[in-house]
């Protein structure tokens, strides 16, 4: 994705069911995010951010542990989620709906900081 524009990242995301992102997680990461609201199932490790709900609020079997990566397991999850893709993808309902939420708190986290 290192020379895609982000016009072909939008839509091979778009043509995508899964996105795996085994990587730190140093904040609230934005990628995961936008290819939820893009549609694609989230698998990632219990790792930085990902390890909180609060900020990556999806279902702990989506969440791989880091410290002991079971790829029988991550390979099932993938076959499973892409069998079953239609049921799946309900699964982050809420996380789409968090995400969506997030920048209303956020403007009125900040109305009330500002109103102090």
């Amino acid at each position: 994705m290192k020379e895609m524009t982000p016009i072909q990242i939008r839509d091979l995301c778009l043509k995508s069911k899964i996105y795996i992102d085994f990587g730190n997680h140093p904040g609230k990461d934005r990628f995961p995010r936008e290819v939820a609201i893009l549609g694609n199932i989230i698998i990632t490790v219990n790792k930085g951010s990902a390890a909180f709900n609060e900020d990556i609020p999806i279902l702990s079997c989506y969440k791989i542990n880091q410290n002991k990566i079971d790829i029988n397991y991550v390979v099932y999850l993938l076959k499973d989620c892409l069998k079953n893709y239609n049921k799946r993808i309900h699964d982050f309902s809420y996380y789409r709906q968090f995400i969506q939420l997030d920048k209303e708190k956020f403007i009125y986290d900040l109305r009330q900081l500002i109103n102090k």
